[in-house]
């Protein structure tokens, strides 16, 4: 309002941050992270599934690894022609590797690391036509959903990688000479 009487004076720009590019999408940084979190997803449903098979039940939930539901039925199968209950533990080092290497993943794609991102993709699409060539289809559709959650955060996480490479581009170059004429 004191600026309609003319008493504000225009504030003079300094030129320091006005051609200041803006810091990274806040939603980038959301979508790395619910992306990296199915990875820990997986695990932990593949882990359940591997308890339940441990104790005998017959439930399996759907997120969980199709490679490691396969190895189970293979040795509960192989148990079933009469080999002994105690090849079981083949199948729980089985599990804890593939479980391992998820967790694995998900801390480091939580950290933005594109590989980790891309080799868990890459695994659980195998895994997702293990379960399709198992005709677990129910199971296969969550795998889909899974691995576009999955590829939305590798997405985010290249997206963020570029901005910032952009960024120190930006920053690393010095400023033109002066010219004199």
């Amino acid at each position: 309002m004191s600026n309609l009487l003319g008493l504000e004076e225009a504030k003079p720009s300094t030129g320091e941050y006005d051609n200041a590019a803006p810091g990274p999408d806040p939603e980038w940084t959301a979508r790395v992270k619910r992306g990296a979190n199915w990875f820990y997803w997986i695990a932990g449903l593949s882990v359940v599934n591997s308890l339940a098979f441990i104790g005998g039940a017959q439930l399996h939930f759907l997120g969980g690894l199709g490679l490691t539901e396969l190895a189970d039925a293979v040795i509960a199968a192989s148990i079933n022609e009469g080999a002994p209950t105690a090849i079981k533990a083949v199948s729980i080092i089985f599990d804890l590797v593939a479980v391992t290497g998820f967790a694995l993943a998900g801390y480091y794609a939580n950290k933005f690391v594109r590989t980790a991102f891309l080799i868990g993709i890459i695994i659980y699409g195998l895994d997702t036509l293990i379960v399709l060539a198992l005709g677990a289809y129910f199971m296969a559709a969550f795998h889909a959903f899974a691995l576009y959650s999955l590829i939305n955060g590798y997405i985010a996480c290249r997206q963020m990688k570029a901005h910032l490479k952009s960024q120190a581009q930006i920053v690393g170059q010095p400023p033109p000479p002066p010219s004199f004429t």
